[in-house]
């Protein structure tokens, strides 16, 4: 009965993904929206199957799972405070008309991918079963795409400007980019 509630439930994710985001952004022929959709899908489908398999494991992933739901945490939620507030954006919190080089935007490109993609490792840790690591790695190839894909939109947006952020800013390594930004603030 919990397994068929759980099958219904990804139903509804994946319906209202496809219906919602995907085909309306397949239109408009934005690759990295697509990549992010189906990244997206497999974490809530993960989520939803986490609560039906979850039996124990080794402790210590466990607890790293919920470190890096944390730290998933900062990135997402720090993302979406830059894109609303610095983004300027047009409609909603993501179509920006101005390029974001502060807050987290100043340490890694793509925050909202890489917090989703550690999110993502958090599930594989709590769960420890071989389908939630391929299914996951599926999720974390979905969310790099994403960025990579975002990475030509936002040339084509932003021009030079965004070719240079790209020379000083890593898409997803935290180190170097807390390691430049720490940096640049002594040289200053």
């Amino acid at each position: 009965m919990i397994e068929m509630l759980a099958y219904t439930i990804c139903a509804f994710i994946w319906l209202g993904i496809i219906f919602l985001w995907l085909i309306p952004v397949a239109r408009k022929r934005i690759v990295y929206e697509v990549y992010a959709a189906c990244g997206v899908g497999i974490i809530f489908s993960l989520i939803v199957f986490a609560h039906l398999t979850r039996k124990g494991g080794m402790l210590p992933l466990i607890y790293l799972g919920y470190a890096l739901y944390a730290l998933a945490a900062v990135f997402v939620i720090s993302s979406f405070i830059s894109l609303k507030h610095k983004g300027k954006p047009k409609s909603g919190w993501e179509h920006t008309t101005t390029l974001i080089e502060v807050n987290i935007y100043r340490i890694v490109r793509h925050p909202l991918y890489l917090g989703s993609a550690l999110f993502t490792i958090g599930i594989i840790f709590l769960v420890q079963s071989i389908p939630f690591i391929i299914f996951g790695l599926v999720a974390i190839f979905c969310f790099w795409m994403a960025s990579e894909k975002e990475d030509e939109f936002n040339i084509k947006k932003f021009g030079d400007s965004y070719r240079e952020y790209m020379g000083k800013v890593p898409m997803w390594n935290v180190m170097r980019g807390l390691k430049r930004t720490f940096y640049d603030a002594k040289r200053k």
